[in-house]
């Protein structure tokens, strides 16, 4: 079965990539619909995260239905009454509807290369709500949360270190809670953001 998880409140849900692009659109109801894009892509591994995507939202919604992108690429259904966050890393698809919005999701192949990068995303007073020593799989869910408030945020583009703020965060369990605010738009929001950790990934999603 290629839908590893998926839940109806918030319906989300994530697509283990195993099949080829081929394969994938031969799952497809609407295969001719595809051709433009698959064409245009080089990518084997492009096409298949992009067509598990379409197959995820059909699994999801019981229909095959467009996905439709804002200038700034935000990505929006203009045949639904929902609001989509999209994600998709090293074999895996994830998608979040919300009837109400925003929605954010990400999702991210645990990776090593993450700690070489923290100073880039995560402020001094940041590094201090994690501890002295924050492990890989913290500091991924850290950058996973501010990538899911900056999709919520509609923006095309923000500093991961002064936009993006961690106000609290909790890793005593595999799944929980981090909140964070943006100082990209005039409202600047703060969220709730529920993350959960699984061997191979981390995922962040919006309430």
């Amino acid at each position: 079965m290629p839908v590893l998880q998926k839940s109806a409140s918030p319906l989300w849900g994530i697509w283990k990539i195993e099949e080829s692009w081929e394969e994938l659109l031969a799952l497809s109801e609407q295969p001719e619909a595809y051709r433009p894009f698959l064409n245009g892509c080089r990518s084997d591994s492009r096409k298949a995260e992009w067509l598990a995507v379409r197959m995820l939202l059909r699994e999801l919604t019981g229909r095959e239905t467009r996905i439709a992108y804002q200038p700034g690429g935000a990505p929006y259904l203009p045949d639904m009454p929902y609001h989509i966050g999209i994600s998709h890393t090293g074999g895996y698809a994830a998608i979040l509807l919300h009837p109400d919005g925003p929605a954010g999701i990400d999702i991210e192949y645990r990776s090593e290369r993450i700690r070489k990068l923290k100073s880039r995303f995560l402020t001094e007073s940041e590094l201090q709500l994690l501890g002295e020593n924050p492990d890989t799989v913290e500091l991924l869910v850290c950058w996973s949360a501010k990538e899911t408030a900056f999709k919520m945020t509609g923006q095309r583009f923000a500093d991961w270190l002064n936009d993006l703020h961690i106000l609290a965060c909790d890793f005593s369990r595999n799944d929980g809670f981090l909140t964070v605010q943006e100082t990209l738009t005039p409202q600047s929001a703060t969220y709730q953001i529920r993350y959960g950790i699984a061997p191979d990934f981390v995922l962040t999603r919006s309430l």
